[in-house]
């Protein structure tokens, strides 16, 4: 008796791990989905970020011109940058 069901039970388990929508890939798809919410929730705090900058960019003078200077260089007629390495 308790081979029968040892037997039962190991053909069951391999039954569940190959076949088709078994364990294995249900794992893989598992795996899959995390990889996907990890990026969802990246991509979450990266579009909070860019609508901060954005209401900074419509709102605040001082970050725009901070913003120009840094990025592309604007400087004012007659004024002069040092640059200390």
């Amino acid at each position: 008796m308790n081979k029968i069901l040892a037997t039962i039970s190991i053909c069951l388990f391999l039954y569940l791990c190959l076949k088709n929508d078994g364990l294995i890939d249900y794992y893989k798809e598992y795996t899959y989905h995390q990889t996907l919410i990890n990026k969802k929730n990246i991509l979450k705090t990266e579009l909070e970020q860019i609508k901060a900058e954005n209401q900074l960019l419509k709102n605040d003078k001082r970050y725009i011109e901070k913003t120009v200077r840094e990025e592309y260089f604007y400087i004012y007629p007659d004024e002069i940058i040092i640059s200390v390495d």
